[in-house]
């Protein structure tokens, strides 16, 4: 209100300076009257309208000038704008019609770019502050690859009854385009498709997805073709039953060996076997076809091992028909017994000796019998730890040390008595 009262006071004053002037030209008279006039409406704008402030949030940055062959990869920035004009302009501004942008004319390689915002207003607004004044962006170049395969993936699990025979798409091949880093992570267009109440064959136009290796969607890729025609050939399950598969040979190892466990199925251990109800009530098992094991010496794993189907009845099939089977075999083991190996005192502290009672003990043995038959006995040490103990009497464990591959099963007796005793040095007479 002061400012106003003093821009009133100025107008009647230069009105007493330019009247005399007025009165004797007519044309300084519109001059003036022209003057006052704007004066009078600007006086009645600022009366009416003052100016204010306003701070516009979430403007998105749009980059410009960038070359075609070059591409923004990271998030679109947003700034915050303060404005500054008359009030019913701040008012009814929206935020489209401000406009923040970036110029990337200058930029001609990929990589990471600090540029400074520009914003423009509509007319008879200023700009007041841009927050944050300058923005990062990440450019990349623009790839295209031809002849990315395409894949027809299931996007639901079907039903029990059902089974997936063929699936077919139309083009088999896509083109993509995209950053190039993007590109590079591609490594199928999927063509997903929902399977929902059809049992034989499903023909539907379905979007294409680009996927890296582990099936995750690769933002920011445009795929050509967008769509593909897919068919997927459906048919009706008959009557399932899971079953483990015996493994038919195993046991017959060369003599000296023997399996160290059962014989394994994997990935899974259960083959599906579907086919009419009454067929399937006559099948009590399924076996591999024979493995010949009779000259093996060490473990194996087997690869596509066939299903003996042999005698399975018509009509009935084994899903899948291979099985893979692990076989650990080692050589044969016997227990042994060694009678009377001596006892050593060790870590005996000096000056000192230790007697064993007993001195001898027996040994327990297990391993394989080529090995117990070339066991040395000079090879076995059976000891116990005096630890530097002072003379008096100790019930010390026995411990045995034994060549590889043979094991310790038990000692007779597992501990003894150790006496730790000090030399009586004579003392010498006096001389007469």
């Amino acid at each position: 209100m002061v400012r106003l009262a003093r821009m009133r006071a100025r107008l009647l004053r230069a009105w007493d300076n330019l009247r005399p002037t007025i009165r004797r030209d007519n044309v300084a008279r519109f001059i003036v009257a022209v003057a006052l006039a704007f004066a009078l409406w600007a006086w009645v704008e600022a009366t009416n309208d003052p100016e204010t402030q306003r701070t516009i949030s979430n403007i998105p940055v749009i980059p410009a000038n960038l070359p075609p062959s070059l591409v923004v990869t990271s998030e679109l920035p947003t700034v915050t704008v303060r404005i500054q004009g008359a009030q019913s302009r701040v008012q009814a501004l929206e935020s489209g019609a401000i406009q923040a942008t970036v110029d990337l004319g200058d930029v001609t390689e990929p990589g990471m770019y600090t540029r400074r915002v520009q914003v423009e207003l509509p007319a008879r607004l200023r700009l007041r502050e841009v927050i944050p004044p300058e923005v990062t962006l990440q450019i990349d170049r623009l790839a295209e690859r031809a002849d990315v395969p395409v894949e027809v993936t299931i996007a639901n699990e079907l039903p029990p009854n059902l089974e997936l025979v063929s699936t077919q798409a139309d083009p088999q091949t896509a083109t993509i385009r995209g950053p190039e880093q993007r590109v590079n992570q591609v490594a199928r267009v999927t063509a997903p498709i929902q399977i929902t109440g059809q049992t034989e064959i499903v023909r539907e136009s379905v979007a294409l997805v680009p996927v890296d290796e582990n099936g995750i969607t690769v933002p920011g890729i445009t795929v050509e073709p967008s769509t593909a025609n897919v068919t997927v050939q459906l048919r009706i399950r008959g009557q399932v039953r899971r079953v483990i598969p015996s493994i038919v040979g195993a046991d017959r190892l060369a003599p000296g060996y023997e399996l160290a466990g059962p014989p394994t199925v994997f990935p899974t251990d259960e083959v599906v076997v579907e086919g009419p109800e009454s067929a399937l009530a006559a099948i009590p098992y399924l076996t591999t076809t024979p493995i010949d094991v009779s000259g093996w010496s060490e473990s194996r794993i087997l690869w596509d091992v066939p299903i003996d189907t042999s005698r399975l009845p018509a009509g009935v099939r084994v899903d899948p028909p291979t099985v893979n089977v692990s076989i650990q075999i080692r050589r044969a083991e016997e227990s042994r017994t060694l009678q009377g190996i001596p006892v050593t005192p060790m870590n005996v502290r000096p000056g000192t000796t230790a007697e064993l009672s007993p001195a001898t003990v027996d040994l327990d043995l297990s391993g394989p019998s080529d090995l117990l038959d070339r066991l040395d006995p000079a090879e076995i040490l059976v000891f116990v730890d005096v630890e530097n103990a002072d003379a008096g009497v100790y019930q010390l464990p026995v411990r045995v040390t034994l060549p590889p591959g043979v094991r310790f099963e038990r000692v007779t007796p597992a501990v003894v008595q150790v006496t730790v005793r000090t030399p009586t040095t004579p003392v010498p007479s006096p001389s007469p």
